[in-house]
């Protein structure tokens, strides 16, 4: 719907998606919020990260509509995320309500994300020191120095989970962007660019067609993973303007349109198409939207 304002879509998310969302509230249990299963089936697990995911998505549906239930659940959600938060490690916000364990990057560097949208949406000051201030603890306790990508997660020992996963990398990236937008602290910038840089060290891979193209190549993985990633390096773009990062994804999912889709068209993980994935998961299908959506929308305002 962002990318091409056609109100079908809003009509699909108005009456199909919103209306099954919907199923997982769980308004029992306070602070409300999303559980991960509908609630006909009783209490599940509520995650941080998943409520935080719904709520980046509310505001930026509220920018585009100015509904002001959308933002309404996105401050609903943001108190959830934050009740998360506790003073073990020094701060930072917890996985699972119900594992209260481990802080993970994916519950902290989209919550940097979410309070920054917020804080441009209400001008409510609060939202952006909560930001400034997840980012440095984020920063702190899970970067790695030697290469400014970010691991998985900390547990209250102290033990660090050292795994790798684009799109804690990418959220990063698009916080430090933010940040640097409204507080024109270069160390903001410095800190999205570095991140950028090794994203695209460590993430894509030199590749040659059948042809004898040469381009950059998305690493097999998560493709959620990657399209998250990817609203990193376009808030990044937004500010630099340096093309390279934007023309590797255009140049790979270029090619994976044409080979990495099953005859009923839909993608493998492996988008050289080299490896066909016999079972497809629809989160890959939905990612793959997301990017050429967002793609897209930059190319045709700026690009």
């Amino acid at each position: 719907y962002q990318a091409t304002g056609d109100k079908k879509y809003k009509t699909i998310l108005e009456k199909r998606i919103l209306p099954g969302l919907e199923q997982y509230w769980d308004g029992e249990r306070l602070p409300a919020c999303y559980q991960s299963y509908p609630v006909k089936y009783g209490q599940h697990g509520r995650y941080y990260d998943d409520n935080i995911w719904i709520a980046l998505d509310y505001c930026d549906y509220y920018r585009l509509t100015k509904k002001a239930d959308y933002l309404k659940k996105a401050i609903a959600l943001y108190e959830y995320i934050y009740s998360g938060w506790s003073d073990e490690l020094g701060g930072g916000i917890f996985w699972c309500e119900q594992q209260k364990e481990a802080k993970h990057t994916c519950s902290n560097a989209p919550s940097t994300v979410l309070g920054v949208k917020l804080y441009r949406l209400t001008k409510d000051k609060k939202y952006l020191d909560k930001a400034k201030e997840t980012y440095a603890w984020t920063r702190k306790h899970l970067c790695d120095p030697d290469d400014f990508l970010y691991w998985d997660n900390i547990n209250l020992k102290g033990s660090v989970s050292k795994e790798k996963y684009a799109y804690n990398s990418g959220q990063m990236m698009q916080s430090a962007a933010l940040l640097y937008q409204l507080t024109k602290n270069p160390d903001y910038l410095k800190d999205a660019q570095s991140i950028a840089k090794e994203c695209y060290n460590y993430f894509f891979t030199d590749f040659t067609t059948d042809t004898g193209e040469s381009l950059k190549m998305l690493k097999q993985g998560n493709i959620w993973f990657t399209a998250v990633m990817l609203r990193g390096f376009i808030e990044l773009y937004q500010l630099d303007q340096n093309k390279t990062f934007i023309d590797a994804f255009n140049q790979c999912l270029s090619y994976a349109w044409d080979n990495a889709r099953d005859e009923n068209g839909l993608f493998s993980t492996d988008l050289t198409g080299n490896n066909n994935n016999e079972k497809k998961w629809l989160l890959t299908q939905a990612a793959m939207v997301e990017m050429y959506s967002r793609l897209a929308a930059i190319q045709s305002v700026s690009y």
